[in-house]
């Protein structure tokens, strides 16, 4: 079967599966189909009316929408139901329903205006008619629609809530049937009680609705006070958490500057350590030569008299030896070879000590 013979002739779409014969001659004198109807499809914008109980009072400026749908398409398709199903549940209300259309939008309200204003010819829908039996249902629908893309009116969401808590009843029971909390329902119909004033502020954005929300709990007397000293009252938090940010701030930098550099920073790859310089000829000389090329046994210097000739040692005694060398070096190497000694004596004698103990 072809597209258009699932369709059916016209505008309107056509029929899938069997219906009753109720159905049939609804769909045959309204030409508004309720069942089979395969979305999203396309239908023209003149054949849908926009909705005389949406929840937004005004639809605003259009100008980005219609420029988005215009050069990006449209993303999201809307929601509408036929005409005879909507006035089954909203009778009377004809004359509200703009003339020759056999839709009524429930959710897209602003993306129809927004079509038309940039000239498109058609739109992209879902049809539903179970959207709503009765006005308060459609409503319904509506509100959720709109509470989900979080882009209604704040004034305007909080009539919705009132018109669905009269049929609800209560707070606790219109919150359920909106997966909210109670709290959440009444920050928002604290709105209502605020002074004309104040809502005025509210819709042009003076005044945030956080604030107001809390403010309209309060008497009608009382309420702007109450607004100005929760603005304070935030004013003061704000400049407490920024003292804190700069107290904290300067802290670190304190710590910072008392803090010494580190002499050698560790660097990502180890240094190879350097080599030891080679020692010098006489870094290990410790007793200064003679002159002369003649020695003892090839190690230490042969005595000399007064004319400079070479004697015999005077004595085999270690320690007039040692004064006899000691007496032949300079006063640099005299004092190392001082310190050498005494270091070694020091070291026999804990070694002596410890044999004896």
């Amino acid at each position: 079967m072809s597209k258009a013979a699932k369709l059916g002739a016209g505008a309107s779409f056509g029929q899938t599966q069997t219906i009753s014969a109720r159905r049939a001659a609804i769909n045959a004198n309204t030409s508004a189909p309720t069942e089979g109807a395969p979305p999203p499809v396309k239908l023209s914008v003149d054949v849908i009316s926009l909705n005389p109980d949406n929840p937004r009072s005004e639809l605003g400026d259009l100008t980005d929408l219609s420029a988005s749908l215009r050069d990006h398409g449209q993303k999201t398709a809307i929601s509408i139901m036929g005409r005879f199903a909507y006035l089954e549940g909203n009778p009377g209300r004809e004359g509200d329903l703009e003339p020759d259309t056999k839709y009524v939008v429930i959710d897209g309200n602003s993306r129809l205006a927004a079509s038309r204003e940039a000239g498109l010819t058609e739109i992209k829908v879902m049809l539903d008619d179970g959207l709503g039996s009765n006005p308060d249902e459609i409503l319904e629908s509506a509100l959720v629609a709109n509470i989900h893309r979080q882009d209604l009116d704040h004034l305007d969401e909080a009539k919705a809530l009132d018109q669905l808590l009269k049929v609800h009843g209560t707070q606790e029971a219109l919150a359920a049937r909106l997966h909210r909390s109670q709290g959440w329902v009444s920050q928002r119909l604290a709105l209502l009680t605020l002074t004309p004033e104040l809502k005025q502020r509210l819709q042009s954005g003076e005044e945030s609705a956080a604030l107001l929300r809390r403010v309209g709990k309060k008497k009608a007397e009382e309420q702007e006070e109450h607004l100005q000293l929760l603005k304070e009252k935030e004013a003061q938090e704000a400049a407490d958490k920024k003292a804190r940010a700069e107290l904290r701030a300067a802290s670190n930098r304190q710590q910072q500057a008392q803090t010494p550099p580190a002499e050698n920073p560790p660097s990502e790859k180890p240094s190879r350590p350097m080599p030891n310089p080679a020692p010098s000829p006489d870094h290990y000389a410790v007793i200064k030569r003679s002159v002369s090329d003649e020695t003892v046994g090839g190690d230490l210097p042969k005595p000399r008299d007064e004319a400079g000739s070479v004697g015999r040692l005077p004595s085999r005694d270690p320690e007039v030896l040692s004064e006899l060398i000691i007496a032949e070096l300079d006063v640099p190497t005299r004092r190392r070879l001082t310190e050498l000694l005494v270091d070694y004596k020091t070291v026999e004698t804990k070694r002596m000590r410890a044999e004896q103990a």
